[in-house]
């Protein structure tokens, strides 16, 4: 075929293309510490969920948060060993991602890299499937993350970049997923 003729078959493919794999991600707040949907309540424990939304296939994945504040210098992240995913216990994963159910190679990766209460704080996820998928689902709570910011002021949580899983990518076929943040939380007392 003639590339001239060709060439807007292209175009419509390259347009096309972000529409047939798409994947979400976005935050929400739960627990006594949320105010509502962008305030915080100082001294409160309150829960982070990861909601992800999912219309195609998938064999892997990475993703990255930066929790950071431009007057808060410390938050609390309340233990309760045995029941998350992370040694700490304060990140919890939920439909496939709290088990192998999903991401069967070894669960979901929790790669902390600055979770020790002094702002900011970095933590990775990543999972592989090698006999399982991750199926299309709609928008569904899939990680949480409970913490305590002790004084008033804002808190920001955004992307990262982490070592060592890198860009935030879905895999097989490879895909990166929108993130609907940065987002930013008001504390109040």
């Amino acid at each position: 075929m003639n590339p001239v003729k060709l060439a807007p078959f292209v175009a419509l493919l390259i347009l096309l293309t972000p529409a047939l794999f798409a994947a979400e991600v976005g935050l929400q707040l739960t627990g006594p510490g949320a105010v509502n949907d962008s305030t915080i309540k100082a001294g409160e424990k309150v829960t982070v969920d990861i909601m992800f939304l999912n219309d195609s296939t998938w064999a892997g994945f990475t993703l990255g948060f930066a929790i950071s504040s431009p007057d808060i210098k410390q938050i609390q992240h309340p233990a309760d060993s045995g029941n998350g995913i992370n040694e700490h216990g304060d990140v919890k994963g939920y439909h496939g991602f709290e088990d192998r159910s999903v991401w069967d190679l070894a669960g979901v990766f929790v790669v902390p890299r600055d979770w020790d209460g002094t702002l900011p704080e970095l933590m990775g996820f990543g999972g592989v499937c090698v006999k399982q998928r991750y199926e299309p689902h709609d928008w569904e709570k899939k990680l949480s993350i409970d913490l305590i910011v002790p004084e008033p002021g804002t808190l920001v949580i955004d992307s990262s970049f982490f070592p060592p899983g890198g860009n935030w990518l879905y895999s097989s076929p490879a895909h990166e997923p929108v993130w609907h943040g940065p987002y930013q939380f008001k504390v109040v007392k």
